[in-house]
């Protein structure tokens, strides 16, 4: 730890503060060493932080956030100090001028290009550490609070810099500041231990023989083409590597997968869910599809000579051609291309794939014999993973016909064909098949949803299913395998990719699990109070079969709503940022406008390229476009003026999932909403300066609600109230005292997690619901000197 401290006189008390740290911090099995710097200026500061990068010779430096915080922020400090810092750095003697480059200045970077910010130190690698999470863990945003919570469970809280610099400026709590920055960096090596991305990353390097800064950098065609190289070089074949003009003349592939239209409706029957196993290296092994093994079309083996294949040329000798067709050994695929048999010419991509799902399954067996050994069977899993996914993104390789380095359009579509005959077949093979009294009903690339009879028992369907299994299985040549994946015993077929339903893996499992498939309760482009409520709505379905049931949870829901009884938490959108180049000039996106708002204050809290910027809607002008009623969830805080714009989730957010599942049982979800009363309560009046200035037209009114009974009244107690005033006394203090326990219980929680004595809530965190809970408990407290006036008016 490197402090600097401008006054001489005070280095004797800084490092007696700091030895007490030594306490906390070796709390922490991840730090090993604890020591205190002093320095006198930033640059002796830059100098130690050399001195002690040189010493410990790091070959990884990480960050949680390198462009606008860690190490990007001390790289363009060091700039502004005419200070070549990336230089220093480096394990290499470096003479030029190193500078960092800003992923969101430049043009030609998009959200695909930008999952690695460019901090370039010859010699190490710098990891920027969310965007490696973003891949690992799906979260609405990718602040480090959010992700410490998901990830390790707790909370931690988030201070903003002016408090920080006080605390340490004032000399009495830098304890604190410390201990918050500590928290923060063992994080980012708990996240690191937590995924294993170290270890997992060396093993894919290792396996697919490239560097570890590519497996995080390259994409897949990349692995592929490492692996094939190794395999072509044992047989002593080379690659194409066809130019630009050569790639644009390929013709067109022909051939997509199989994806039929659903019968989109609520199944009560069981229906189960066939997929094959790895359906295109399957395809590869089992029909020798491969550059080595392909002939070309039969047309152009019919006019003989040379002819297009691919991004070249090919010319197969005639002799030759006659000699494998009169010996059997061509298979032609249902495009009509031409490969010879395994027996004559093994292809490249099949002996590679099957060496690849071989050693797959002997590491999986070996996993199952280490299950004690949780540090092999890690290493082990990393291995497992890299070899599926390397399999899976093969296809992909010969069918790049944009950006691949060797794309074979008459490879790509004879294995896109076969398994698309594959599929067919099995769905063929199934409904021919009276005994089974089967019906397909979706299919998807490579899987199909069959519908059975609902007197089957939960036993006597996944019975039915493995015959299946096994009569589409045998008449398929090896290693193509079917295999039943689950059975939903309740199903909504919304559309093609969108479907939801109650799912049993085994025969054995007792409860149902909940799965859904690109519906709003697993995708992120909604608010939470959407998932929240047509997950509920689901499992109330799925579960009675009643959706009068439904309809009184959703009409409540929305009660809910426009009383204000919901947690903000539950209403922000989180939208991912494409930079300012990422847009047209008159786009009206939530993200770019919260950007804008944010440059104007200050320079440095852009967005970064990738990131969700958290937003909500709020109520504006009637004519107001919804671009302007967006505001950050900190404002809304802020500002006692906005208020949640209920009408707009619940007729544009919340209701339309809702009625994309229920009208396909004939139900309106928008006369659900039409059915209730739509008022809106207002807070009790908060007793303020009369001069204050009024924002919105709902300050010049007061609620007709009496505060002790909520009846409707046109004084400040209804008659009711007043012929009872011991009743209302006891009923207006009961009140008064809850919300005062309520907002006392949350600072006790926010003090405990941020060890905060102070009186006013510092923390920033927008991910803690906390925070808007006490936001809320503090909005009813300021109704309390109201209600004391009511009493001494009307009672006393």
């Amino acid at each position: 730890m490197i402090v600097v401290d401008y006054s001489s006189s005070k280095t004797n008390s800084l490092c007696k503060t700091y030895s007490s740290l030594n306490n906390f911090l070796s709390l922490s099995p991840c730090v090993k060493k604890s020591t205190v710097y002093s320095v006198k200026d930033e640059i002796e500061l830059f100098q130690q932080l050399i001195s002690i990068v040189r010493e410990s010779d790091p070959d990884i430096l990480v960050g949680y956030e390198i462009q606008m915080a860690s190490w990007g922020y001390l790289i363009e400090r060091a700039d502004i100090l005419d200070f070549n810092l990336l230089s220093k750095l480096s394990r290499l003697i470096c003479t030029y001028e190193s500078k960092l480059q800003k992923v969101d200045q430049d043009p030609t970077v998009t959200d695909q290009t930008a999952d690695l910010d460019r901090i370039n130190i010859p010699g190490r690698i710098v990891l920027n550490l969310w965007r490696l999470l973003r891949k690992e863990v799906s979260l609405n945003v990718y602040t480090f609070e959010n992700v410490y919570f998901h990830l390790l469970h707790k909370r931690t809280p988030l201070f903003q810099f002016q408090e920080l610099t006080y605390w340490f400026s004032s000399g009495t709590a830098r304890d604190a500041v410390v201990q918050y920055y500590v928290i923060r960096v063992v994080g980012c090596i708990q996240f690191l231990e937590k995924f294993d991305l170290i270890q997992r990353t060396s093993e894919m390097a290792r396996l697919f023989g490239i560097q570890f800064y590519e497996v995080l950098s390259r994409g897949s065609q990349y692995r592929v083409e490492s692996m094939m190289i190794r395999q072509a070089a044992s047989k002593q074949h080379i690659f194409v590597t066809p130019s630009i003009q050569q790639r644009s003349k390929m013709r067109a592939p022909e051939f997509v997968p199989l994806i039929l239209e659903p019968q989109s409706k609520y199944y009560q029957n069981p229906v189960l869910v066939f997929d094959f196993q790895s359906l295109y290296p399957s395809m590869m092994i089992a029909y020798n599809y491969c550059f080595s093994s392909c002939l070309g079309r039969i047309d152009s083996l019919c006019k003989g000579g040379s002819f297009n294949f691919g991004c070249t040329s090919l010319d197969i000798p005639t002799d030759i051609l006659y000699k494998l067709i009169s010996a059997d050994n061509i298979h032609f695929s249902p495009v009509g291309v031409g490969f010879v048999k395994p027996n004559v010419r093994r292809g490249i991509l099949p002996t590679m794939l099957e060496e690849i799902l071989n050693t797959r399954v002997l590491v999986k067996q070996s996993m199952k014999k280490n299950r004690d050994n949780a540090a092999l069977k890690k290493l082990l899993d990393a291995r497992q993973m890299a070899l599926k996914l390397i399999a899976n993104v093969t296809y992909g390789y010969t069918a790049a016909n944009f950006s691949g380095r060797m794309p074979c359009v008459e490879v790509a579509d004879s294995i896109v064909s076969k398994g698309r005959e594959t599929l067919e077949r099995a769905i063929q093979s199934v409904e021919e098949e009276s005994d089974w009294e089967a019906k397909v009903v979706y299919g998807d690339t490579d899987s199909f949803f069959v519908e059975l009879p609902g007197s089957l028992t939960k036993e006597e369907t996944f019975k039915r299913g493995q015959e299946i299994v096994d009569a589409v299985t045998a008449a398929n040549p090896k290693p193509v395998k079917l295999k039943l994946e689950k059975v939903y015993r309740r199903l909504i077929l919304e559309s093609k990719k969108r479907y939801v339903g109650f799912m049993y893996e085994t025969v054995d499992q007792i409860e149902p699990i909940f799965e859904a498939k690109g519906i709003e309760t697993v995708r992120r482009d909604s608010c939470l109070a959407t998932a929240k409520i047509l997950e509920k709505s689901l499992k109330i379905l799925f579960r009675t079969d009643a959706v009068n049931l439904v309809q009184q949870y959703v009409q409540k829901q929305f009660r809910k709503l426009l009383a204000g009884r919901v947690n903000i938490a539950d209403l922000i959108f989180a939208k991912e940022y494409r930079g300012k180049a990422g847009y047209r000039p008159t786009a009206c996106v939530p993200a770019l406008e919260i950007s804008k708002r944010r440059l104007a204050k200050d320079p440095r809290s852009e967005p970064r390229v990738g990131e969700r910027v958290p937003y909500v809607v709020v109520y504006g002008f009637p004519d107001a476009p919804i671009i302007k009623l967006v505001h950050e969830p900190a404002e809304l805080l802020k500002d006692t003026n906005l208020r949640i714009n209920t009408t707009y989730y619940i007729t544009r957010v919340i209701s339309p999932p809702l009625d994309r599942v229920f009208s396909l049982m004939n139900h309106d979800v928008k006369k659900w909403f039409n059915n209730i009363a739509h008022t809106v309560k207002l807070n009790l009046p908060m007793l303020q300066n009369p001069n204050h200035h009024r924002e919105t037209i709902t300050q010049y009114f007061t609620t007709r609600n009496c505060p002790s009974c909520e009846a409707t009244t046109t004084t400040s107690l209804c008659e009711t109230c007043r012929k009872d005033p011991q009743g209302t006394i006891v009923t207006l203090q009961e009140k008064m005292r809850k919300w005062e326990r309520t907002e006392s219980n949350f600072k006790k929680i926010c003090t405990s997690c941020s060890k905060s004595t102070s009186n006013g809530n510092l923390c920033a965190s927008m991910d803690c619901p906390i925070i808007f809970k006490l936001n809320l408990a503090k909005r009813n407290n300021s109704q309390i000197p109201y209600l004391k006036k009511v009493l001494a008016q009307e009672l006393f």
